[in-house]
């Protein structure tokens, strides 16, 4: 609430994680126990995954999230104090939000 009710903060741009790092596989098995089903993470090669994306998406997007998906497998992004910071509350852990949104997962 910070950022809506006090000064300094038009035009900001914040960079945003929660409090802990995930990998993509962690995040499919904290899915599953929110949905109470084992799930498994399963890669995609690149040229089946482009090519279906590319259906729906702008190559050049398409390519810089493959980019950014093939870097992130087992290298989480680095963990930042700013949701606290900007909101004051503690940013909500995976397990979490995954746990709030578990309906949307069956």
């Amino acid at each position: 609430m910070k950022a809506l009710t006090s000064d300094g903060h038009a035009g900001a741009r914040y960079p945003l994680t929660g409090p802990e790092a995930v990998t993509q596989a962690e995040q499919v098995r904290i899915i599953g126990a929110a949905i109470g089903r084992e799930t498994r993470y399963e890669e995609v090669p690149p040229e089946i995954a482009r090519e279906q994306l590319a259906r729906h998406v702008p190559l050049p997007i398409v390519d810089a999230l493959l980019g950014f998906w093939a870097r992130a497998v087992d290298r989480p992004s680095p963990v930042l104090p700013t949701v606290a910071e900007v909101t004051g509350r503690p940013a909500r852990t995976f397990r979490e939000w995954a746990a709030d949104h578990a309906a949307d997962f069956r």
